[in-house]
């Protein structure tokens, strides 16, 4: 029978409801189905897709949204590419000129570097000659003391049986007998008479003639003995002499019968330029530390603090400034 189906078997199970069941009944299922048949349906609005193809519009319509939304992330997607592209290449380029320039600093370090190396290099040259300069002048210097030292000794001894004369009036005829005449007459004063065979030579010491007035101060006149003996016996009889007599009274041109104002008469070693700069020295340092006592003897300067103090023995400059830091 067409549009009937087979009735299932019973079971215990509950019948599935989207199967069809067979009613014993055909006429109830006839009418059954014709109620099903002509029951009513839920009309359809205006708006409503028709199937398939409202389905498709939508799909449409969203694809070409996305299209337009890709296109657009596309088209600043190359953009940003594209700028991206250009500050690449700007930056390699200041890369490689950044590179090129370092280059150049490299190679002009290294320049640098070579020239202080060799101005290095010349320095420490000039550091060693300087220091080799340094040792040589010192042995120089030592060198140069030690002669300047032979030259006094020298001088001492050419000058150890000579005595200095200072402060006698020089007449416009003097001659060497004159000279010795007066040498004798001041040993004749001080009590220590020198005959003329002991006096080896007498004379005044080169100059500028100065004329003989009170202001003027007359050239010394050297007087050099055949003895050491004989020099050193005439001093000691003149300090004698002076320490017995008053400031007035001590030995002047009027006693040894030099005509003219009377003046003071001074007699000391005689002494080379250099003893007698130092020997100034020395009695300014005396006078400025309070030393009671400075002398020369044998050519030697002495100093003394005072009465029962040892004698200092000054033989440079060096030795006046050794004694101030001591």
């Amino acid at each position: 029978m067409a549009g009937v189906q087979r009735t299932p078997p019973k079971t215990a199970k509950t019948p599935n409801i989207s199967q069809t069941q067979s009613e014993p009944d055909l006429n109830a299922a006839i009418e059954e189905s014709e109620y099903v048949t002509n029951r009513n349906k839920r009309p359809r609005t205006e708006h409503s897709p028709q199937g398939q193809q409202g389905v498709n519009d939508s799909l449409a319509n969203w694809k070409r949204d996305q299209d337009a939304r890709i296109t657009k992330l596309l088209e600043d997607q190359t953009t940003f590419m594209s700028k991206l592209f250009t500050d690449i290449s700007e930056i390699k380029s200041q890369n490689i000129k950044i590179q090129e320039s370092n280059a150049e600093i490299r190679k002009t370090n290294g320049d640098i570097e070579r020239s202080i190396s060799f101005i290095n290099q010349q320095f420490e040259d000039l550091k060693r000659e300087v220091e080799d300069l340094k040792k040589e002048r010192q042995e120089q210097r030592k060198y140069v003391e030690c002669l300047e030292k032979k030259i006094i000794d020298l001088q001492m001894k050419s000058r150890s049986s000579a005595i200095e004369i200072r402060n006698i009036p020089q007449s416009d005829m003097e001659t060497t007998a004159a000279l010795i005449k007066t040498v004798c007459s001041i040993g004749n004063v001080v009590g220590k008479p020198i005959p003329e065979t002991e006096i080896r030579d007498v004379y005044r010491l080169p100059g500028k003639s100065t004329k003989d007035t009170a202001a003027s101060t007359p050239r010394p006149i050297i007087a050099e003995f055949t003895k050491v003996q004989t020099k050193q016996d005439i001093l000691s009889a003149v300090r004698s002499y002076n320490n017995k007599k008053s400031k007035e009274n001590k030995i002047n041109s009027e006693l040894i019968g030099i005509p003219g104002n009377r003046r003071p008469v001074y007699i000391a070693e005689q002494l080379s330029s250099s003893s007698k700069k130092l020997f100034y020295l020395a009695r300014e340092f005396a006078i400025k530390h309070n030393f009671m006592f400075c002398w020369v003897s044998n050519g030697n300067i002495f100093l003394r603090k005072q009465t029962g103090d040892k004698q200092i023995i000054i033989n440079s400059e060096k030795c006046l400034q050794n004694i101030i830091t001591k």
